[in-house]
């Protein structure tokens, strides 16, 4: 009640006299997030209030990030420090937080592109330079504009134990949750490297995940095995299993080697074909060069879609066991076990790239085919210009004689 209350005194409020709250987004554990309106620029910002237990770890995070400027992060415009609570101006993003990305069930192609903007985030932060781990990426701190871009939050924050350790079982668990406890939040090392790819590899897998199409958020699986939609390619199936198995025999534990295995198989994939009447852009967003970063521009293939691809609901399949059946496993049978291809993955995306490849091959080779030349008409011709030559020919002639 007190909550409800507070929440109704700071709606309307003007921060500093610039800032409007306008309205509640959303109501967290640790903070409340509303749209705001920047008196000063004119222009629509989020705003973070945080309640004063949390006021040190929100000011720890901002001292580390506040430099951060990449497409893929989210800026951090201004910090206000009142008796009881602590502001957070943001750049605000208009798109769809993860459980709307949930409902709309994404292709193959957007979850791998997703994954590739997600890493670049990762690797930014990550240089030498700034040297940041995320350490609490949970669906919460992701969104995806309307053009496309996936846009990360909530660097540095402390982790959310209780997310992360109803993930742990996956692959058989016995690891633990976290790496490196005695570190302050953001500090980075390997272990927490590798604890935000494995995070990454989680985010995926929720997306792909069998489930209800109304679902907006994805249970952990009790036994730790990972079931994926039916239409999840394999390749992509194991790629996120050795992301998110510790045990894994070719477990994936940096952001960089995430990245390159998901820009390879991004290349074998094709967006899909957008309705008539879709104007939305969903394309891979391309980051410019860094001078400490120095990413690649991302290769594959670009094209206009929804993001919606509709699959059947509760198809899943299995492809990990739990960690107890995967110990039990020689070595050399190992990665059979990671990806069980029990049927091939069908996609509508598949068969209408398979026949438009069909039409454009027939249509080469009709353009290719040379035209028959009409030989009697040429002779005729010929034989024409031969006889009006010859007679002018001989009308010279005679005139010259005489």
């Amino acid at each position: 009640m007190r909550n409800l209350e507070r929440l109704t005194v700071e709606t309307g409020r003007v921060i500093q006299r610039r800032y409007l709250l306008q309205r509640l987004v959303q109501q967290g554990q640790t903070c409340t997030v509303y749209q705001g309106f920047d008196q000063v620029l004119q222009r629509v910002v989020a705003i973070k209030s945080a309640a004063t237990e949390h006021i040190p770890a929100y000011r720890a995070a901002i001292r580390a990030t506040a430099q951060f400027a990449h497409p893929n992060i989210i800026d951090i415009y201004d910090l206000i420090v009142e008796p009881e609570a602590l502001y957070i101006v943001q750049e605000y993003v208009d798109g769809d937080d993860f459980g709307t990305l949930l409902q709309s069930q994404l292709s193959p192609y957007y979850v791998v592109d997703l994954g590739v903007q997600v890493c670049q985030a990762l690797m930014y932060a990550g240089t030498p330079v700034r040297k940041v781990c995320h350490g609490d990426l949970t669906p919460s701190a992701i969104i995806r504009d309307r053009r496309g871009a996936v846009r990360v939050n909530n660097f540095a924050l402390p982790t959310d134990m209780l997310y992360f350790t109803a993930w742990n079982n996956i692959g058989g668990g016995g690891s633990p949750v976290v790496a490196d406890p005695e570190l302050a939040p953001g500090v980075i090392s390997d272990g927490r490297r590798a604890d935000d790819t494995r995070a990454v590899g989680l985010l995926l897998y929720q997306l792909l995940a069998g489930r209800n199409p109304d679902a907006r958020a994805i249970e952990p699986p009790v036994d730790g095995r990972l079931r994926f939609m039916r239409n999840a390619p394999p390749e992509l199936c194991e790629l996120i299993a050795r992301t998110v198995v510790r045990q894994h025999p070719q477990y994936i534990s940096t952001p960089e080697a995430l990245h390159a295995e998901l820009r390879a198989l991004a290349e074998t994939l094709e967006p899909p074909a957008p309705p008539i009447s879709s104007g939305q852009l969903a394309p891979a967003y391309q980051v410019k060069d860094d001078a400490a970063l120095r990413v690649p521009q991302p290769q594959f293939a670009r094209g206009r879609s929804t993001g919606l691809l509709s699959q059947p609901p509760g198809g899943a399949r299995e492809v990990v066991r739990s960690g107890a059946d995967y110990a039990s496993i020689s070595e050399p049978n190992r990665q059979m076990v990671m990806v069980e291809q029990n049927d091939a993955p069908t996609s509508f995306d598949t068969t209408m790239s398979a026949k438009l490849a069909a039409a454009r091959q027939a249509a080469y080779e009709t353009d290719a085919q040379p035209k028959r030349v009409n030989m009697p008409l040429l002779l005729l011709l010929g034989l024409l210009l031969f006889a009006l030559f010859f007679g002018i020919g001989y009308y010279l002639s005679t005139v010259i004689i005489h």
